[in-house]
């Protein structure tokens, strides 16, 4: 008996030497309640977390974020090993309604929070180069740090002046793609993010794809161009609108984009493809054709993928010249989240 006594007491000292108190906080994302943040107290050389809504997912990292999409009350474990030491810590947290999203009947197909130290390369491209992009753009754009990088759970893209200025092959910049990783038809896509400014700077958020091909197909949710401060602009570009006189664009003036975020949302169906400001109630272009059998019109039956990039002069960006003063600038952001039916 005292030889068992002893092994128990044993084993009880050993499990209390290799334990510590894992601890984490988790904080509503600011645009909508059903994403919550997780953040372990301390740092440590490796972290687990799950949540009952998820059933047997885990994600790793010391931040994560987990999509609650039904109202209730969740559990989230966090199981953290640092400096040999194993820890484990749950919390409950209660989410008021329903997501939006899930009254639409759209679930999460995917996201990146941007949590991960890194750029995730089984979501994300490089594009790579000078002079191949259209619209005579200045920009080289690299696969640098310097261009593109993870900061506080944020994508940041840099522009930065590299050589003399004012002409091509100047200034470096990024452009990430989802081409052939994450492509979607059809689908709720809701970026946020805020935007570079400046005199000669063209920041884009916008889809393309060559599926459709003969037929042309391009969505600019996004674009912005700093020498029209403070306002945004979306189109549709499709073979029609190129060959012809229509045209599916939008403009609206936002205040602050270059100092705050904004969502940046689409909505796109079989019937139309709806462009939105932080609300989906917010529609700043809206795209239903008559008929969406002729491919000319509407060859949106094909995936897309995703391009973030900020574009340095160019046809449009740089019609009144490149402030060579503003460099660096940036654009930062915060998610990027698919759903669908």
């Amino acid at each position: 008996m005292f030889l068992l006594l002893h092994l128990l007491a044993c084993d009880s000292d050993e499990k209390e030497r290799n334990a510590f108190e894992a601890r984490f906080s988790i904080q509503a994302d600011p645009s909508n309640a059903n994403f919550i943040h997780v953040t372990a107290d301390q740092e440590g050389d490796s972290y687990e977390w799950s949540c009952d809504a998820d059933g047997s997912s885990t994600q790793s990292g010391q931040q994560a974020v987990f999509y609650l999409e039904k109202k209730g009350t969740y559990e989230i474990t966090l199981k953290q090993k640092a400096d040999g030491k194993q820890g484990i810590a749950t919390q409950q947290f209660t989410i008021a309604e329903d997501s939006y999203y899930h009254q639409q009947g759209e679930s999460l197909w995917w996201n990146d929070e941007f949590t991960a130290p890194k750029v995730d390369v089984l979501s994300w491209n490089y594009d790579q180069g000078t002079g191949k992009w259209g619209n005579n753009e200045w920009q080289n754009y690299t696969n640098k740090s310097e261009n593109s990088f993870i900061r506080n759970e944020m994508l940041v893209l840099r522009a930065v002046k590299s050589g003399e200025g004012q002409k091509i092959g100047d200034y470096t910049s990024a452009r990430l793609t989802t081409r052939g990783k994450k492509e979607i038809s059809r689908g709720r896509v809701e970026v946020r993010a805020r935007l570079a400014g400046g005199v000669g700077l063209w920041p884009a958020i916008w889809f393309y794809g060559t599926k459709a091909s003969p037929y042309y197909s391009e969505i600019d949710l996004l674009e912005y161009v700093g020498c029209d401060k403070d306002i945004i602009y979306g189109a549709i570009h499709t073979t029609a609108t190129l060959e012809g006189d229509q045209k599916i664009s939008s403009s609206m003036k936002v205040p602050d984009v270059e100092d705050n975020f904004h969502v940046y949302g689409m909505n796109w169906t079989d019937e139309k493809i709806e462009f939105y400001l932080d609300s989906p109630d917010n529609i700043y272009l809206s795209f239903r054709p008559e008929d969406t059998s002729d491919p000319s019109v509407w060859p949106f039956d094909n995936e897309l993928y995703l391009i973030i990039n900020i574009a340095v002069g160019g046809d449009w960006g740089g019609m009144r010249g490149v402030d060579d003063s503003i460099f660096p600038r940036e654009m930062e952001v915060d998610y990027v989240r698919f759903f669908r039916k």
